[in-house]
Parts: C-alpha cells; sequence; structure tokens
C-alpha cells in the first residue's frame, strides 16, 4: 500500500500547492498545477487496483489440487494452479532483486 499512501500525499500536496498559488501563475504553471494533481489521481486508482489483486487473492482445494484464485485488474475472477505471487512481486520490482524495497 506504500505508492497508494504516497499517491495520496502526493495528490493532497498538489492540490494545497495548487490552491494557494493558481491565482499568481502563468498558464503554464497553470497547466501544471492541474496536471499534477490529475497525475496523483491516476496513480492512485493504479496503486488500488494492484492493491486489490492482492487483497483478493485466495485459495481452494479441488482433488487435491489447490487452486489460487483473485480478482485482476479488469474485474474478472483469474484462477491458477500456480502461486501468482512471485509474478506480481516481479512485476513490481525495481530491478534490484529485492522485490521493489
Amino acid at each position: 500500500m506504500y505508492p497508494f499512501y504516497f499517491a495520496c500525499a502526493w495528490t493532497l500536496f498538489t492540490v494545497f500547492l495548487a490552491h494557494a498559488t493558481f491565482h499568481e501563475a502563468g498558464d503554464v504553471e497553470r497547466w501544471l498545477l492541474v496536471g499534477f494533481p490529475v497525475f496523483g489521481l491516476v496513480c492512485m486508482a493504479v496503486a488500488w487496483i494492484n492493491a486489490r489483486r492482492w487483497r483478493t487473492l485466495r485459495t481452494e482445494e479441488e482433488g487435491g489440487v489447490t487452486w489460487y484464485i483473485w480478482i485482476d485488474a479488469g474485474g474478472r475472477e483469474c484462477r491458477s494452479d500456480r502461486d501468482p505471487r512471485p509474478d506480481w512481486e516481479a512485476e513490481e520490482a525495481d530491478g534490484d532483486g529485492d522485490g521493489g524495497d
């Protein structure tokens, strides 16, 4: 949930900054003062969707096979006989092998 909290902080800070300085800003600055909070809202939505994938993961046993079931970003239920968490961690990693930390 760290990316979600960072996106929330980013959005709140940029909204405060835009509110405090919008009337003094020129045209380019106004575009930036609108664009930064919108970027923060988009990041919040993406982080929320990725977090939902982790929260909805559950396992079921059927006929001696363990099924991993979760809701993906598109809202559909996915099933796999292989644990998807290593793939998700690789997607979120920063490339140095420690899982994104």
